[in-house]
């Protein structure tokens, strides 16, 4: 899947309110394998407190970091997104049979009119 990414100019900015100025936020069409868990939300169509929470619950391929310079630091979370991401096809590979159905019932064909109401 191929995202591109848009770059929010300063008068983009100009033009937007508040709220929006918060929520602009500039996606890498080639993101690290590594994200923020704010990158990760984004990313899986979640919340940043679902992720933490996910993180806590370890539910995810998570790392705390910190800086080993500042003893005390606070440490930020990152999430392994290639890892999240070989969980997903495995659990494809291994889905029972009857779960690979959903294939069966779905078509590019234009559906008809439904069934017809004379009898033959």
């Amino acid at each position: 899947m191929s995202v591109e990414a848009k770059t929010i100019t300063q008068e983009d900015l100009t033009d937007m309110g508040d709220n929006v100025k918060k929520r602009a936020i500039n996606l890498s069409s080639q993101p690290s394998a590594l994200l923020s868990k704010e990158g990760f939300a984004l990313y899986v169509g979640k919340t940043t407190a679902a992720i933490v929470a996910m993180a806590k619950a370890g539910k995810l391929p998570a790392f705390y970091m910190a800086d080993p310079l500042k003893p005390g630091s606070k440490a930020e979370l990152w999430i392994n997104r290639k890892e999240w991401d070989k969980y997903a096809d495995q659990l494809v590979e291994d889905a029972a049979e009857e779960w690979h159905g959903w294939k069966d019932r779905i078509s590019t064909s234009k559906p008809g009119r439904g069934r017809s109401h004379n009898a033959a």
